[in-house]
């Protein structure tokens, strides 16, 4: 019993920790970003090669998608517990300045979650999301922004409504997505930005808003690993402004022209549940996941086709 009694005492702190970071995480992201603006150093203004494009297809890309956002689709295979992510993100126009100093991007970037879950012996699919979007990307030196206009439907599998007795709606939502990152000095970066949703089955709130920060300290890196920090927060009118907050600290493995390749991370999630029928319910995570990232097969893939 005194075991029991002191997870349960762990498991109360940890969640009481997640509610104070929840109020205070918007006030403490506006200060950073005040801070290190204010703070940097006019020839810290300059591109930092080793943290931008390099101004074509095979370069690293325009807009980093968020690591650690449970609902961002990219160019990986995802694995971590109950669910598998495979996503693609494909540059369909690429235009660069003559001077180098801007681009901007066009293209496509698509998505498939699946979670499962068992009982006894069988495992089931409990839930499928589907994301598809045109994204259009901008940077500029250290600055860069994503437009994207996407579609998103889920899907419950068949077992898990007979098992539950959950009872399926149809759910469906076009939404436009704003987000603006800024790559501070120390391989730090700050992004944020609202999503507002077009169009939606049911009728929710339509207005989100996200913010986040990723972290790649210098002093643990090596010459093909680098560890890092990210961590992710969002606010949705739908589930009455309560706060998702997702935190994935890790390792991450690059070629030798520091393209990513894999990741081995840890992942703290307390929100939302990320599967859309399922959106109203909540949940709390403590787990791994083992990601493979695609960019550099498809750059690969593009450059042999031009």
């Amino acid at each position: 019993m005194g075991r029991a009694d002191d997870l349960s005492t762990q498991k109360e702190n940890f969640l009481t920790l997640l509610m104070r970071l929840r109020r205070t995480f918007w006030g403490f992201g506006a200060l950073l970003a005040v801070v290190i603006i204010a703070g940097l150093p006019a020839s810290a203004q300059q591109a930092d090669t080793s943290y931008g494009p390099a101004g074509d297809l095979t370069s690293s890309q325009i807009f980093r998608p968020p690591m650690a956002d449970p609902f961002e689709p990219a160019s990986l295979i995802r694995y971590g517990g109950n669910s598998l992510d495979f996503g693609l993100d494909l540059p369909l126009m690429v235009y660069t300045d003559e001077g180098g100093s801007s681009e901007w991007q066009i293209g496509f970037l698509g998505g498939i979650v699946a979670r499962f879950g068992s009982e006894r012996t069988t495992l089931y699919l409990k839930s499928a999301d589907f994301h598809a979007g045109i994204p259009f990307s901008f940077r500029k030196g250290r600055f860069s922004s994503r437009i994207q206009f996407y579609h998103v439907s889920s899907h419950l599998g068949a077992d898990y409504e007979a098992l539950t007795g959950f009872q399926p709606f149809h759910y469906s939502r076009e939404a436009l997505q704003a987000l603006a990152a800024y790559d501070a000095p120390h391989h730090v970066r700050i992004y944020g930005g609202p999503t507002l949703l077009v169009r939606t089955y049911p009728h929710v709130e339509r207005w989100a808003f996200q913010a986040g920060t990723e972290w790649f300290p210098q002093r643990l890196s090596g010459r093909r690993w680098h560890a890092y920090l990210a961590d992710d927060f969002q606010t949705r009118g739908e589930v009455d402004w309560q706060t998702d907050i997702s935190i994935t600290p890790g390792v991450q493995w690059t070629t030798s022209k520091e393209e990513p390749v894999a990741r081995f991370e840890g992942w703290i999630y307390s929100g939302q549940d990320p599967f859309g029928e399922l959106f109203q319910e909540r949940e709390h995570v403590i787990g791994v996941q083992l990601v493979f990232t695609l960019d550099p097969e498809i750059k690969s893939l593009i450059t042999h086709r031009h």
